[in-house]
């Protein structure tokens, strides 16, 4: 025991040691070693308060405080030495967003708004975040605050936020399109990129997609339209009196029909029943039907869309629906895999805020929830990458484990650093309690 949490504690040091030239002081880089030892430590409640109280090393409590909420040091640097780390530079780019439920409001991005993971409008933050999922990890390459534009509008807010004055107001799709565009930047290479129908529904983030030559399978809603073949689009006879009439039409045989109509009209025969699982979990079932449809947004405008797939599957009482620009020669069963991969990302919020206390912060400014934000990033990506050493090394880890490890470790530190506190157990050890 003593050997491995020597050995952890060493990996730990290794993996903070490119971050170094992030910080140009020699406190802030001994702060981020405290934050990131109080985020993975035993600390149950991962507020600021109680993370130090959990230190072995804690220094000066305003110190750190002053480091999250108030220094000045560039988190996206931080972010690019970050993905600069990552292991794996090719597989699923996956984006999504999750809600962070707040009781007051003036922490900087809350409102009540929608939130996937209360299932309900509600009081909270929303963080857009983009992982990429390789054969056998997850790893997070970005995350940025989704400002509302109660936020961006209102001058007093905005001052009392302390928000940038560059930057403006950026729906979610938007948002997830730059961290996209930089992660291929960077290297990273996307085999498809998924989302959930909050994103696909939207032309310009499949678009934007489209232009930077990127596969995608994205969910959309039933009341999505399309052609059920190509439209030929033609100008109407224009009359010779009044202005010419700018609108054109599709002559198609039909109009464009909704997603729903179109997949209640599908035979039985048109779907097969394939199955999938997440992770080691059970084996999920579905019945899927796959065709080649033409999006109809925009038609009235001339715009003609390539053709793509449409994916209609039903499940129980339920049916979902995808969109994709997969060749045509890609097999359903590997859209079917790669749609439901999507899961990746829910466990990634899961872990971030049940091991991590990604939820915890409690500042109020723009600056310190980003500091905050990539910070958990770094704990969770070293964390992910003690798992793939447990994997490799024949060991059947998840991160909750690898977590539980690492801060036994660091409460063992914290236990021999107070001298009280170590008398105390030994003379437990020695002398324990009677039983009843």
């Amino acid at each position: 025991m003593i050997g491995r949490s020597r050995e952890a504690l060493r990996r730990l040091g290794e993996f903070l040691t490119p971050f170094e030239g992030c910080f140009l002081r020699k406190k802030q880089r001994g702060a981020v070693m405290r934050y990131v030892d109080g985020l993975i430590g035993p600390s149950e409640r991962k507020n600021l308060q109680q993370m130090w109280a959990s230190l072995e090393d804690p220094g000066d409590y305003q110190a750190l405080h002053h480091f999250i909420t108030e220094s000045t040091w560039p988190d996206q640097k931080v972010w690019r030495t970050l993905r600069e780390t990552v292991p794996d530079r090719s597989g699923l780019l996956i984006v999504d967003d999750t809600g962070i439920p707040k009781q007051g409001r003036h922490s900087v991005g809350v409102q009540r708004q929608y939130s996937g993971t209360m299932g309900k409008i509600g009081n909270c933050q929303v963080a857009v975040s983009t992982v990429l999922r390789s054969s056998d990890s997850t790893w997070l390459l970005a995350m940025d605050l989704y400002l509302p534009e109660t936020w961006t509008e209102d001058p007093e807010r905005r001052a009392k936020g302390e928000i940038p004055e560059d930057l403006l107001f950026r729906t979610k799709w938007q948002i997830a399109l730059e961290q996209i565009r930089t992660a291929i930047r960077e290297g990273f290479q996307a085999e498809c990129v998924l989302a959930d129908a909050g994103y696909g529904e939207c032309l310009e983030f499949r678009s934007g997609l489209g232009r930077m030559g990127l596969f995608y399978a994205v969910g959309v809603t039933g009341q999505s339209s399309v052609f059920e073949k190509p439209p030929h689009l033609v100008g109407p006879k224009q009359s010779r009196r009044g202005p010419p009439r700018p609108r054109r039409i599709a002559r198609n045989q039909r109009h464009p029909i909704s997603i729903a109509v179109l997949a209640k009209a599908l035979p039985r025969f048109a779907f097969r029943t394939y199955t999938w699982r997440n992770g080691s979990g059970p084996r999920h079932r579905a019945r899927v039907a796959a065709l080649r449809v033409v999006p109809a947004q925009g038609w009235q405008k001339k715009s003609v869309h390539e053709a793509c797939w449409l994916l209609v599957e039903k499940r129980s009482n339920e049916t979902k629906y995808f969109l994709s620009n997969l060749p045509p020669q890609t097999t359903t069963h590997r859209m079917v895999e790669w749609i439901h991969a999507r899961w990746s990302i829910e466990q990634n919020y899961r872990d971030l805020k049940n091991e991590l206390g990604f939820d915890h912060f409690a500042g109020r400014r723009y600056e310190g929830w980003n500091h905050h934000a990539v910070l958990t990033a770094l704990a969770y990506t070293f964390l992910q990458m003690e798992r793939r050493r447990g994997v490799r090394g024949g060991e059947c880890l998840t991160l909750p484990v690898i977590r539980k490890f690492i801060r036994k470790v660091l409460l063992c530190l914290h236990v021999a650093g107070d001298r009280d506190m170590f008398r105390t157990v030994v003379d437990f050890h020695r002398n324990p309690p009677l039983r009843m």
